[in-house]
């Protein structure tokens, strides 16, 4: 079987580690979030974890888009 490399397959290779990684980085960023308002009380805590949650779930959903498409 002979594999074929072009410089797309190695791109959405890339692509799909890039959109892993920026996972990972939103995971840190809810992470940092809670810490933040467990030490800090501003008042909107609830709003601020539900962002960051929320931009957690559209980091998966964007890797999860990739997957599929690409």
């Amino acid at each position: 079987m002979i594999l074929s490399l072009t410089i797309w397959s190695i791109l959405k290779v890339f692509i799909l580690i890039f959109l892993a990684i920026y996972i990972v980085f939103a995971f840190v960023v809810m992470r940092q979030v809670q810490l933040m308002t467990a030490t800090l009380e501003v008042g909107f805590e609830g709003q601020l974890k539900f962002l960051a949650f929320l931009h957690f779930l559209f980091a998966i959903a964007v890797l999860v888009f990739g997957i599929l498409t690409l």
